[in-house]
């Protein structure tokens, strides 16, 4: 993946920002509670996110998060305030043999309040070993491990 200019992207009232391909457009899904993206006339290649807004301890998310990427074979990481888990997984979908790239990005914006974007980068399974796909998971996971929360009040809470 060629990229010569990023957008930032917020989405769900401006609860969630981050940074995709410029050329990338948005495309509807039937919930209003999922954006997707893709480039322009792509067969592979589609980002599809959602938000999960939580009010329990900061802990207890933090564990919850653990347990997923325990459970579904990621991994855990901090990226300056988010903690992440990722990982991949083969997937068919209607008949169709495909594989996703996930990353549950979770920030705490308060000792009751936490906020969890999921993203799932999803292609075509012949080409999970192309250099071109690698080089787009590896762009896409910085730019999704450094998204931007807004507190409650409104405010961008950065890294």
């Amino acid at each position: 993946m060629t990229i010569t200019r990023l957008d930032r992207v917020s989405i769900f009232g401006d609860k969630l920002s981050f940074l995709i391909p410029h050329e990338w457009v948005e495309d509807t899904d039937e919930a209003e509670d999922v954006y997707l993206y893709h480039a322009p006339g792509t067969d592979s290649g589609w980002l599809r996110l959602s938000l999960i807004t939580a009010k329990n301890s900061s802990a207890k998310a933090r564990d919850l998060l653990a347990e997923r990427a325990r459970q579904e074979s990621g991994n855990l990481y901090q990226s300056d305030r988010n903690l992440i888990a990722n990982g991949e997984r083969p997937s068919p979908e209607g008949g169709v043999p495909i594989y996703q790239y996930w990353w549950a990005v979770l920030r705490s914006l308060g000792p009751a309040l936490s906020r969890e974007a999921l993203f799932s980068y999803t292609i075509l399974a012949d080409r999970q070993g192309d250099a071109e796909t690698q080089d787009a998971v590896s762009i896409l996971s910085d730019l999704f491990c450094n998204a931007e929360f807004s507190d409650p009040a409104g405010s961008t809470v950065a890294n």
